[in-house]
């Protein structure tokens, strides 16, 4: 009766993990096809495609981190934290294709976007195809360079490894006259460590995601945050 016992346990247990794997590409496929049909009725084409970045150097967390599109239910669920206005003005920082741009635009984003992408053939496939769509505006270049002050949000998708994020956060604090909200997924918890803990910021929501509808997301728990930085308030810390 015990090896019974146990003989069944052991089936449960391998039915189980064969059950979940299987409901995993179940998910994955389901969110590639949706991915994919909101991809060519807003964009006219997939962005589906990972592109590696060859300058990156994942070793010493040093650089980009290449080009890998969010679903937009997670897009959908990451946004929906943040309150957005026709006063505002939104910069993704490597922005890549320009997924967070067909979200926005799929969602009736009431402001101007912006996107930098120091890669350039990735910034050319974002480029041409929001060419139909006067409110985005696509740079090739180094996000270090740019005029934070245009900006009230920043947003991005893990685009450095965690030395170079960090040197970008304390350019941030160098440059910023004005608050501004950083939006940051696939969040290293290392960047996450450092941002909260610096003076002027300040983490409104914090979130692991490991599902959306009962849907798996790839690379689960997926974490997100939402920040505000403040330089006045950094002066008086």
């Amino acid at each position: 009766m015990s090896k019974l016992k146990t003989f069944c346990g052991k089936a449960f247990r391998w039915a189980k993990r064969k059950l979940r794997r299987a409901y995993v590409k179940f998910c994955r496929w389901v969110l590639r096809v949706y991915d994919w049909f909101l991809d060519r009725r807003i964009c006219g084409i997939s962005l589906g495609k990972v592109i590696l970045d060859k300058c990156g150097d994942e070793k010493n967390q040093i650089g980009g981190t290449g080009t890998e599109s969010s679903p937009y239910i997670y897009l959908k669920h990451i946004f929906s934290h943040v309150k957005l206005s026709a006063s505002d003005r939104i910069l993704d920082v490597g922005c890549g294709k320009g997924r967070v741009f067909a979200f926005l635009i799929k969602e009736k984003c009431p402001c101007e976007i912006d996107g930098i992408e120091h890669n350039e053939p990735v910034a050319k496939i974002a480029e041409t195809w929001t060419a139909k769509y006067p409110q985005v505006h696509v740079m090739t270049g180094d996000a270090f360079k740019q005029d934070f002050n245009k900006y009230t949000v920043l947003t991005l998708s893990r685009p450095f490894f965690v030395q170079t994020y960090c040197a970008f956060v304390e350019k941030l604090e160098e440059t910023l006259t004005h608050p501004i909200t950083l939006v940051s997924w696939h969040e290293d918890p290392r960047v996450r460590d450092f941002i909260k803990v610096r003076p002027g910021w300040h983490m409104e929501y914090h979130e692991f995601t490991n599902r959306i509808h009962g849907l798996y997301l790839r690379n689960c728990p997926q974490p997100f945050s939402v920040y505000t930085y403040d330089p006045e308030k950094r002066k008086a810390q």
